[in-house]
C-alpha cells in the first residue's frame, strides 16, 4: 500500500473542490444564457418561426418554438381558463354584474402556439399529444374552426368516427373548407344513424339530458335526420322545455310535411304549453287525415276543456267511445266533463267505466246517484 503526504491529499481535495465550482459556475452560466435566449425571442417571433418550421416540414424544431410559446404564456392561460370556468358557474343575474356583463370573450390567440404545437406532433406521429393539444386549443377558443378540424382528424383516425365526424361538422360550418370535404369523403352524415341510437338508449333509461345530447349531435351531424327531430322534441316535452320541443317538430314538419305523427306530437306540446288553442289546431288537422284517431280525439277534448268549451269536449270524448266502446277511459272523462249536469248521464259514464276496470271511475260510480226513472 502506497502512502501520500498529509500535505499532497488536502491540496488534492481543495484541487476538486475548485473544479467542481468551477464546473457550477460554467452550467449557471449556460443556464442562464439559455434562459435570456428564450426570453429574448418574443411570442410572436416564436409562432412565426414555428409555422415557418411546420411549412418546411421540421416538426422537431416546430415542436421546440411552440413548446417555448407555450411556457412563455403558461400563467397567462391558467388564469385565462381559471375565468372561463368561473364564468361557466355563474346565473345570469350574477353575469350581469360580473366584470363580463356582455359574455365571456373567447381569446383566440392562446390557443394558437397549442394549436401549432398539436400539428408538430402530429407530423411526428404522436398523435396522443396532438389530440391533447389539439383539446386545450379547443379548451380555450370553442370555435376554432382549424383546430376542431385537426382534431376531428385524429379521432377518425383512432375509430372514433362518430366525434371525429362531429368536430369535422361543427369546423365545416365555421368555414373550414378541409373539414367540409373530410365530412362528405367520411360519410359522416350516416354516423348521425350512431348518435340516434345512443340517444333512444339513454330516452329508455329516463336519461333525457344525455338522450337530448345524443340527438342534438345526430342533428348536427345531419339537418334532414327526420328521425333525431322528432326525438329530440320528444326529450325537450319530457324536461318541460316546450318551446324547445315545438321548434323540433316544427323541422322536422319542413322535412316531411303533412305528417300525422309530427302534427299529434307538436298538439301535445301545445296542450303541454297550455296553448290549446293552436293544440286544436293541429289535433283537428290529424283528425281531418285520419279520421278514427283516437288520441287525437282525447288530446283535442283536453284542449277544448282548457279553453272552457266543454261541449265540444264531449263531443270527442263520444268520439272515442265510438272508436273504442270497449275502454273506459273516455266514459270517464266525458263524466267528469257532465258530472254537473242533472240528467244522470254522468252517473251512467262513471258506472259504465267502473264496469270496464277503470279504478278512478269506481269510487266516482258507487258515490253518485241517477235520477230517478221518468214515469210510464
Amino acid at each position: 500500500m502506497v502512502f501520500y503526504p498529509l500535505n499532497l491529499l488536502i491540496t488534492f481535495v481543495q484541487r476538486i473542490k475548485q473544479n467542481d465550482l468551477i464546473m457550477k459556475k460554467l452550467f449557471s452560466f449556460a443556464f442562464l444564457i439559455a434562459s435570456l435566449s428564450l426570453s429574448a425571442q418574443s411570442l410572436p417571433d416564436l409562432i412565426k418561426n414555428g409555422n415557418s418550421k411546420l411549412a418546411a416540414g421540421n416538426y422537431a424544431g416546430a415542436e421546440q418554438d411552440f413548446s417555448n410559446a407555450i411556457k412563455l404564456n403558461d400563467q397567462v392561460v391558467t388564469a385565462y381558463l381559471d375565468k372561463m370556468k368561473k364564468y361557466g358557474t355563474l346565473n345570469e343575474f350574477q353575469r350581469t354584474t360580473s366584470d363580463m356583463p356582455d359574455g365571456f370573450v373567447y381569446n383566440h390567440d392562446l390557443a394558437v402556439p397549442y394549436y401549432g404545437r398539436g400539428m408538430a406532433y402530429e407530423g411526428l406521429s404522436k398523435n396522443e399529444e396532438a389530440l391533447a393539444d389539439y383539446e386545450k386549443a379547443i379548451a380555450i377558443d370553442p370555435k376554432y374552426a382549424d383546430a376542431l378540424c385537426q382534431r376531428g382528424i385524429v379521432l377518425i383516425g383512432k375509430g372514433i368516427k362518430d366525434k371525429g365526424c362531429l368536430d369535422l361538422k361543427k369546423a365545416g360550418t365555421a368555414g373550414n373548407a378541409k373539414a367540409k370535404e373530410l365530412f362528405d369523403k367520411n360519410a359522416c352524415s350516416d354516423i348521425a344513424k350512431a348518435f340516434v341510437t345512443a340517444g333512444d338508449a339513454k330516452f329508455d333509461a329516463k336519461d333525457y339530458n344525455g338522450a337530448l345530447a345524443d340527438y342534438t349531435s345526430a342533428v348536427q351531424l345531419n339537418k334532414e335526420s327526420f328521425d333525431a327531430y322528432i326525438k329530440r322534441g320528444k326529450c325537450n316535452v319530457q324536461l318541460k322545455k316546450y318551446a324547445k320541443a315545438i321548434s323540433d317538430y316544427d323541422k322536422a314538419l319542413k322535412i316531411k310535411n303533412d305528417t300525422v305523427q309530427v302534427l299529434y306530437l307538436r298538439g301535445l306540446a301545445y296542450n303541454a304549453s297550455e296553448n290549446f288553442v293552436l293544440a286544436f289546431n293541429d289535433f283537428s288537422f290529424v283528425i281531418r287525415l285520419e279520421p278514427n284517431h283516437y288520441d287525437a280525439f282525447m288530446a283535442r277534448a283536453y284542449s277544448c276543456e282548457g279553453m272552457q268549451k266543454f261541449r265540444s269536449a264531449v263531443y270527442d270524448y263520444s268520439e272515442c267511445i265510438r272508436i273504442k266502446p270497449d275502454d273506459g277511459n273516455a266514459y270517464y272523462k266525458r263524466g267528469l266533463v257532465t258530472q254537473d249536469a242533472k240528467d244522470g248521464s254522468a252517473c251512467k259514464d262513471f258506472k259504465k267505466a267502473a264496469a270496464l276496470g277503470l279504478d278512478d271511475a269506481k269510487q266516482l260510480a258507487e258515490g253518485c246517484n241517477a235520477p230517478p226513472a221518468p214515469p210510464k
